[in-house]
């Protein structure tokens, strides 16, 4: 299985600064990501349209660097990237300013994996939350939600969970997810100078 990690975003909310960049103890958080995903996966992409900022991390086989096929379309453009240059039918995909991933809860997402579903995906009982619940990059994928994506990014629809109702989707419980992570931080993610701080807070 192929780990992606998207890098793409303008960090509009923090300033410029390249948030997979920032260090939370004595690495940044996507050092921290590839070194967890180096546990799970034969292959780890960084979908960037940036690749001087990590050429740094692409000193073994197992990390590649892949740029938007798509620019400018958002979460979704990277989501569509990665499943096209990766190697590997399902796909673990996440953000690359999330600090906190739970590699026991990651794991049991993975056991889940079979061709009976293209997605599977943690959904939070607040239905009320963006993305009614469903923590879109912190999901598994398979190369069958390619076609329905790039039918939804040739009509400007960048909400990833639009095209959900074209696939087969397995959804993980918020009651499961506690099981191995009881206070949610794998979904932690950085998009202000306050989250940051709160990052090192609880780091």
């Amino acid at each position: 299985m192929t780990g992606i990690i998207l890098a793409g975003g303008k960090s509009s909310r923090f300033n410029g600064v390249n948030k997979a960049l920032l260090k939370i103890g004595n690495e940044t958080i996507i050092e921290n990501i590839i070194k967890k995903f180096k546990f799970i996966f034969n292959e780890i992409l960084i979908v960037t349209n940036n690749p001087s900022a990590f050429n740094h991390l692409t000193n073994h086989n197992l990390t590649k660097l892949v740029k938007d096929i798509i620019p400018d379309k958002t979460s979704l453009g990277g989501l569509y990237s990665g499943l096209v240059y990766s190697s590997n039918q399902h796909n673990f995909v996440v953000a690359c300013d999330m600090p906190f991933l739970n590699l026991d809860l990651i794991k049991y997402m993975l056991e889940n994996v079979t061709d009976q579903y293209d997605i599977i995906i943690p959904r939070l009982n607040n239905r009320s939350l963006p993305n009614n619940g469903y923590e879109t990059l912190h999901a598994i994928y398979s190369k069958n939600c390619i076609t329905p994506i790039e039918k939804q990014l040739k009509q400007n629809n960048f909400k990833i969970i639009d095209f959900f109702s074209e696939v087969k989707v397995k959804e993980i419980s918020e009651n499961t997810i506690r099981q191995f992570d009881p206070e949610l931080l794998s979904f932690f993610n950085i998009n202000t100078e306050d989250d940051y701080q709160q990052a090192l807070e609880i780091y």
